[in-house]
Parts: structure tokens; C-alpha cells; sequence
């Protein structure tokens, strides 16, 4: 095992790097996006992908968004609310449970999401071309492995609960 000071040097390091990745690709995709359609493509993106996954006939449950970003259910509500008066989304209550809200992306929030997307892949093609095909696998296969041992970590803590 390595020294305390060696990991807390390590850990910092990657806190920091991880940050600065993750913000500058922030900036880039805004910047990439600012001539786009306004779609929240953020948020649009993360709705469409959490209802491939939940295979849920292209809706997805208002708990299940809830749950996936942690955010509290009046933040979701509120960003759902916003996304609904700029015709993105469409909100109903389930037809097995009138309690439960399905959100589905609408004809135009679908559009402008695909217009962005284009936008996006466009940018992230170009970083690619700048950091080398090799180098991304690299990566991947690194964050692969990151987060096999988050995983294995979280279950064994959750069967010591």
C-alpha cells in the first residue's frame, strides 16, 4: 500500500485533473452549441439516455430522473416545468398509477435534441483528432477499470449495511 502522503498527492492530483477535464469540455460543448438550436441539451441528453435504459416506451418515470441526478423532486420539477413551456417535453400521469408522472421528449425537443447531438459529436471528433484515437482507448479502459472498483467498493459497503 502506498504512503498516506503519496495518495493524498495522487488523490489531489486526480480531484484537480478530473475538474479541469470536465469543465474545459463544459465550456468547449456551450461554446460548440452557442450557433445550435436552444434545446438544454445537457438535461435533454441525460432524459433520452435514462429512457433507453429504462426501455420504457420512450417515457420515463419523473422518480426515476429524481434518482439519477440526485437532485430534489421540487429542483426536477422546476427544470420540467421550464423544459415543458419551451415545448421540449411533454409530462402525463401514468395509466397504471395516476400518482406516477411520465415524461416524454417532444417532436421539437427530439429535433433539437438530434440538431445538438450533431453539434457535439462534430466537437468531440475534433478533440479526438487532437488527443489521438490510442490515447482515448487508453482512457476508457482506464475508466472502465475506475469504475469496476467504485462498484465492487459500493456493494461491499452496502452488504456490511
Amino acid at each position: 500500500m502506498n504512503e498516506p502522503f503519496e495518495n493524498d498527492s495522487i488523490l489531489s492530483d486526480f480531484f484537480i485533473t478530473a475538474s479541469r477535464v470536465s469543465e474545459v469540455a463544459r465550456r468547449g460543448m456551450e461554446q460548440a452549441l452557442k450557433d445550435g438550436p436552444e434545446c438544454k441539451f445537457t438535461i435533454i441528453e441525460k432524459i433520452y439516455c435514462l429512457m433507453k435504459q429504462c426501455g420504457n416506451n420512450n417515457e420515463l418515470a419523473v422518480s426515476d430522473l429524481v434518482e439519477y441526478t440526485g437532485l430534489s423532486p421540487q429542483a426536477v420539477s422546476r427544470m420540467l416545468r421550464g423544459l415543458e413551456a419551451e415545448g421540449l417535453i411533454e409530462r402525463k400521469s401514468s395509466p397504471d398509477d395516476h400518482r406516477r408522472i411520465l415524461i416524454r421528449i417532444t417532436k421539437t425537443g427530439e429535433e433539437k435534441r438530434l440538431a445538438c447531438q450533431t453539434i457535439v459529436v462534430q466537437y468531440l471528433e475534433d478533440v479526438i483528432e487532437e488527443f489521438g484515437t490510442d490515447n482515448l482507448k487508453k482512457v476508457n479502459e482506464l475508466n472502465v477499470q475506475l469504475l469496476r472498483a467504485f462498484k465492487k467498493l459500493e456493494e461491499r459497503k452496502m452488504s456490511h449495511s
